[in-house]
């Protein structure tokens, strides 16, 4: 068992954001079907100059890691650039990109300067991730990034997000990102847009496909150990120990919390805006009580790690768990059920 999440605790007290979500751009040459962003395009971006200031009120925050994000984060103009200076500023940096614009002079790059790599994988075969992104020849992108990637030696991981879309390649799949040799994620929750569309959930994938994730979750020892929740616990970092930027220039509390904004560090600098802020306090203060939501419901959904932000966009409320993480929890405790019973017999 572990203790209830709150990333550090003495972070958590003094509200040191150890981790930034950096959103430099909306646009994005793919048009994933499932995506969370609500749009493709920026209104009015924060260009690089802005960002340099942003990086330098993180660091006086205490921030450790950053991950450059989009949309494309690369279709930014100055992406490589901020991330160069991330470095210099000493931050962990991490850079999630769908792979098209990698090239040998980008790879390089990125592994003189330490930053890893995570890309998404939406099929075993061009047919089917090709139409997941909308983009004839992502595929092809895709494979060509990870070669490019490991010639130079630049950590990289593989997420996939599983859907109905790619469940019937899941075993592919597996195989081959582990011909690629790289680290592979397996994910079935599928979020709303980020403005309230819920449109990306008729996406999720089947019970049994979602079932079938859990156990092997157990089985390979990579599931998330269940929560043990006190009485006025933390259920995250939301409001403290994470925040997120968006390319307009927008804070949020945390990458999935984005109904109600701090504010805007073209109006207010971070360094004021993170400590001072009113909205982010009540972010705060929903992580405690979301625990003890969580620890009041009791049996599966108190060990199975909560997050407010997408009870939020599913339910309206915060602290009202949505049937998607009720039905996760229950597939948690089933299947840790399941292997511990497989290996007692």
């Amino acid at each position: 068992m572990i203790t209830t999440p709150s990333s550090n605790d003495a972070a958590a007290r003094l509200s040191q954001p150890l981790a930034a979500y950096l959103e430099l751009t909306y646009a994005c040459n793919w048009r994933c079907t499932f995506c969370y962003n609500p749009r493709h395009s920026d209104r009015k971006r924060l260009e690089t100059e802005e960002w340099m200031e942003v990086l330098n009120d993180l660091r006086s925050l205490g921030t450790l890691s950053l991950t450059l994000t989009g949309g494309e984060p690369m279709l930014h103009p100055g992406a490589l650039e901020l991330a160069r200076r991330a470095r210099e500023l000493h931050f962990v940096v991490r850079l999630f990109t769908n792979g098209s614009l990698i090239d040998a002079r980008a790879a390089r790059f990125l592994k003189d300067e330490a930053i890893s790599v995570e890309m998404s994988l939406h099929g075993a075969t061009a047919e089917v991730h090709d139409g997941a992104t909308a983009r004839q020849g992502s595929f092809v992108s895709l494979a060509r990034a990870v070669k490019t990637l490991a010639a130079e030696g630049v950590p990289m991981a593989i997420k996939t997000p599983v859907t109905r879309l790619n469940e019937r390649e899941l075993d592919a799949m597996i195989a081959l990102v582990q011909e690629w040799g790289v680290p592979h994620r397996l994910d079935p929750t599928i979020t709303p847009r980020d403005n309230g569309d819920l449109s990306p959930l008729d996406l999720t994938a089947a019970l049994e496909t979602r079932r079938r994730l859990a156990r092997m979750e157990v089985e390979t020892g990579s599931a998330t150990a269940p929560v043990k929740r006190a009485q006025g616990g933390t259920n995250c970092g939301l409001g403290r120990t994470s925040l997120a930027i968006d390319p307009e220039g927008n804070v949020f509390p945390c990458m999935q919390w984005r109904h109600r904004a701090l504010g805007n560090v073209r109006q207010t600098r971070l360094l004021e805006l993170w400590p001072n802020s009113s909205i982010r306090r009540e972010a705060a203060k929903v992580a405690i009580d979301a625990n003890d939501t969580m620890l009041a419901l009791g049996g599966a959904a108190s060990e199975y790690s909560f997050c407010p932000a997408l009870a939020y966009q599913e339910t309206g409320s915060a602290l009202t768990p949505d049937e998607a993480f009720l039905q996760r929890a229950a597939l948690a405790a089933e299947a840790r059920k399941a292997v511990k019973v497989s290996d007692v017999a």
